[in-house]
């Protein structure tokens, strides 16, 4: 089965002033007092992009441990499907030009080097910040499960294969990639957290041996859910023996300081900063439930499948450089280049479970810093009985994607498992 992502070293990174994101602030990571520190976090994606130091501290990725796994396809012009090879093969962690996903995801976890000049550009003349991460202090095994394919211009199905290029996985490169996790947990690498922001279509029972044995040595294990809408969730997500995520929105995404309403959209609503972009989120629990929807793409369980727990997963910032296509400049450069080439800045807003899935990682990761014995099952609980409960319901939420307006959100029981995520809460429940 073929598996989907949910979507040059650099100058030395010096300490720079820190602000926090919508995103955070509305699991309340921020204010636990833990950072994951002794946690190790294998993030199963797209590796990392090669200019990632200008984003990441050198000693929070362990590149000794970093690895990829990739299975060789072939495409089968009679039946217009891919032919997988069973033979997986080690490849470097670095990431292929398709895409930098893992780094995106990876920056959630950690938190990020942040300097855009559009900012600038657009009349909002920010320096360079550090973006907390939810577990700024773990340390990242980078793990490249999803690489580049190319399949041929005359190969192409114009249906569900439009261009040459893909990047994918398959069930038994994310299986390897389990084991290989896992395998460095045993040897003394933990505790340990798996994540993938990925998915496939169907059940894999190469991967689901994976999973059983990495929860089995006491690794855990989140997935995102998937972002497919009512079609149902995405596996691996959908095993109830995995931790899965759900996308949340923010109601005022996109709105300038205190919540003014747009048009115009306001570019830095998004950094929790009262100079530049500070739109508050409520630490009322009753007022936060008023301001929290979930996004239409985010998977629904369907019968037989299991969504745990939701998280932000709509319009999330962070490093992205090189889309579309492998075209960098480094963040502390300046220049025209920065407004008008292919790739005019190093960050772009994501949204998907993909996005959702490592703010329930980095929660794990302080509760395992807490206690470093919780197993899978304990971590799950604990996350399901703290979360916010989101009844079903709809919102207007004003978007700028397929065009700048205003959206009617609904959902019902099946979109938001127990609830919105909260740090604060589940680390208080860490005995």
């Amino acid at each position: 089965m073929l598996m989907f992502s949910a979507t040059a070293v650099g100058a030395p990174v010096k300490s720079l002033p820190a602000r926090g994101t919508w995103d955070v602030d509305m699991i309340n990571s921020d204010t636990t007092g833990y950072t994951g520190k002794g946690v190790y976090v294998a993030v199963l994606d797209t590796g990392l992009a090669p200019n990632w130091r200008d984003y990441f501290p050198v000693k929070s990725i362990m590149t000794d441990l970093g690895k990829g796994f990739k299975e060789e396809i072939k495409w089968n012009q009679a039946t217009q499907s891919f032919v997988e090879s069973g033979y997986v093969h080690e490849v470097s962690y670095i990431g292929d030009i398709g895409s930098t996903h893992g780094t995106h995801v990876t920056s959630t976890i950690l938190g990020y080097s942040y300097y855009a000049p559009a900012d600038a550009a657009a009349g909002l003349a920010i320096p360079p910040l550090h973006i907390n991460g939810v577990a700024p202090d773990v340390k990242i095994i980078p793990v490249k499960v999803l690489a580049d394919y190319s399949i041929g211009v005359s190969h192409t199905d114009p249906v569900n294969y439009t261009t040459m290029k893909f990047v994918m996985g398959t069930d038994r490169a994310v299986a390897a990639g389990i084991v290989y996790a896992t395998d460095l947990a045993r040897a003394g690498y933990a505790p340990m957290v798996i994540t993938m922001s990925l998915g496939g279509p169907a059940p894999s029972q190469v991967m689901e041996d994976a999973i059983d044995y990495a929860i089995d040595n006491g690794v855990i294990v989140v997935a995102s859910a998937g972002n497919e809408g009512d079609a149902g969730m995405g596996w691996p997500g959908a095993y109830p023996q995995v931790i899965s995520v759900g996308a949340s929105g923010w109601k005022y995404e996109w709105y300038g300081p205190d919540h003014a309403a747009p048009p115009p959209s306001f570019r830095l609503w998004w950094l929790q900063d009262d100079t530049w972009g500070f739109n508050d989120i409520p630490e009322d629990a009753t007022a936060l439930v008023d301001e929290v929807y979930v996004a239409s793409f985010s998977s629904r369980q369907l019968e037989g499948q299991q969504l745990d727990v939701l998280a932000p997963g709509t319009w999330v910032r962070g490093p992205y450089p090189g889309y579309p296509g492998y075209a960098h400049l480094p963040w502390w450069s300046s220049g025209i280049a920065w407004l008008v080439s292919v790739n005019p800045g190093n960050f772009y807003y994501l949204g998907g479970t993909s996005m959702s899935a490592p703010h329930v990682t980095g929660v794990a990761a302080q509760m395992l810093e807490k206690n470093a014995d919780l197993a899978q099952a304990d971590v799950e609980q604990i996350l399901k009985e703290t979360a916010l409960p989101i009844p079903a319901g709809e919102m207007s939420i004003f978007d700028i994607s397929p065009s700048p307006g205003y959206y009617t959100f609904s959902w019902e029981d099946n979109a938001t498992g127990s609830g919105l995520i909260q740090a604060d809460m589940a680390l208080d429940a860490v005995a």
